[in-house]
């Protein structure tokens, strides 16, 4: 304003009148916002009351310019990042479906079986980023990710050969990605692999079982069992000896990235019974716990 305000009204320096209209007929405080530009401007209109009756007002104003544009720029980096998120699950989907392309034109059933493993690995990361991609921020509701994992998992198994049910149980809560991406690819290979080694097929060559997996989450970190009722781990098992290639990746996953441990065991009742133990860092639980 640049010139004298005294004994003007508020509409003559462009001021809409209405908050404090509002203020003096409803007998109540009144804040409303008001931009000019790139400038905004926060209004509280207090009434003065005479008995029950306004006689006055008293008009607050606070220049929250800054505050909005700071407003802005969070709410442009949390869509860009969602947009990376949704960029890299598209990227990693595109990866995932050639290689089932290339997949189908192999004719080794060994090679096939390595590109199946590296299209799920990759599927199991992309839904993930896909999570990350609808919320405002870098955590994920596990239970967003576990289903749709299963499901990855499921399809993969369902023929008429093979019939495995899927349970889950417990919740692991809100992680970080960087706990959540790696804990993804951990959970498809050991779905994966007792897919693949607890069952024997029947007298009509069919496998059947169960596969159940259990999340805790407490003061200590997050526990996942994942158990089967299977044939059980073959006598002489070594954990630490075994090399296979997915064994190797979610022991790797589990030690170095998630700072964890891992144990693998028969069960009282037969099949095994596999635990993974990973603190949570108050870095990385946050506030968001």
């Amino acid at each position: 304003i640049h010139t004298a305000a005294v004994g003007a009204r508020l509409s003559q320096f462009g001021f809409d009148e209405t908050p404090l209209s509002m203020a003096v007929r409803a007998n109540n405080t009144v804040t409303e916002e008001v931009e000019r530009g790139d400038v905004s401007v926060l209004m509280r209109v207090f009434p003065f009351l005479n008995g029950d009756r306004p006689d006055g007002v008293m008009l607050m104003m606070r220049d929250v310019t800054e505050v909005r544009r700071r407003d802005r720029l969070l709410l442009s980096k949390e869509a860009t990042i969602r947009e990376v998120h949704h960029r890299v699950k598209n990227n990693l989907q595109t990866i995932a479906s050639l290689l089932r392309l290339q997949r189908r034109r192999l004719v080794t059933e060994e090679a096939q079986a390595a590109l199946a493993e590296s299209e799920r690995r990759i599927r199991s990361i992309a839904i993930v980023h896909e999570t990350l991609a609808r919320e405002a921020s870098d955590f994920v509701k596990f239970a967003d990710v576990i289903e749709p994992l299963v499901e990855v998992v499921e399809e993969a198994t369902t023929s008429e050969d093979m019939q495995i049910n899927f349970e889950v149980s417990g919740d692991a809560g809100t992680l970080p990605g960087e706990i959540a991406t790696p804990l993804a690819i951990i959970l498809n290979e050991l779905m994966q692999n007792a897919v693949d080694h607890a069952f024997v097929a029947n007298d009509k060559g069919v496998k059947q079982g169960t596969v159940s997996l259990e999340l805790e989450r407490n003061s200590q970190g997050l526990s996942i069992v994942v158990s089967d009722n299977g044939r059980g781990l073959p006598e002489g098992f070594d954990l630490e000896a075994s090399e296979g290639l997915g064994t190797s990746i979610m022991k790797a996953l589990i030690t170095s990235e998630l700072g964890g441990t891992i144990t693998m065991v028969n069960g009282a009742e037969g099949g095994t019974i596999v635990t993974v133990k990973i603190p949570l860092t108050m870095k990385r639980s946050s506030a968001h716990d």
